[in-house]
C-alpha cells in the first residue's frame, strides 16, 4: 500500500512539534538591526548607561516587532506548503528512511515515533527542505 502524503505530513508535524522546531519569517535580521541601532545611539548619547538603556529599549522593540513571526514547522507544512511541495518533502523523507525499508504507514508510524535514528533522519530532511527550498530560517 503506498504511503499517504497527508498522513506522513501529520506524523512529521507531530515530530516537529514534539521537538519544538520553529521558523522565523525574515524578522531576526531586522530585530538585530533595531536592537544594535538603539544600543549604539544610547551609547553615543549616554555613555555606558546609555548603552544599557539603548540595548534594553532595542531588545523590547525588536521583541514587539517579531511577535507572531515565529511559527512551528508543523504550521508551515500543513498550512503553507503546496501539494507539490508536500510531495517533494515526502519523497525526500522516504529517501532518507530507505535504510529502514518503510513499506506503508502501518510500518512507518511506529518507526517515526519509536526510532531515534529515523527521527533524526526525518528532522534533518525537513530542516534541509524548509531552509533550502522554502528559504526560511530555523530557530533553535
Amino acid at each position: 500500500m503506498p504511503i499517504d502524503t497527508r498522513e506522513l505530513m501529520e506524523a512529521v508535524g507531530m515530530l516537529t512539534d514534539q521537538r519544538n522546531v520553529r521558523v522565523t519569517i525574515k524578522s531576526s535580521a531586522k530585530g538585530a538591526m533595531v536592537c544594535g541601532t538603539t544600543c549604539f545611539i544610547g551609547g553615543l548619547l549616554g555613555g555606558p548607561v546609555g548603552l544599557a538603556v539603548g540595548g534594553t529599549i532595542g531588545a523590547i522593540g525588536a521583541g514587539m516587532m517579531s511577535k507572531g513571526k515565529f511559527r512551528s514547522v508543523n504550521e508551515i507544512i500543513m498550512q503553507e506548503m503546496s501539494d507539490r511541495e508536500r510531495e517533494q518533502l515526502k519523497e525526500r523523507i522516504l529517501k532518507a528512511l530507505s535504510q529502514f525499508h518503510p513499506t506503508d504507514m502501518a510500518v512507518l508510524l511506529p518507526l517515526i515515533m519509536g526510532n531515534a535514528a529515523a527521527q533524526q533522519a526525518i528532522l534533518s530532511t525537513v530542516i534541509s527542505f524548509v531552509t533550502n527550498e522554502m528559504k526560511m530560517q530555523i530557530v533553535d
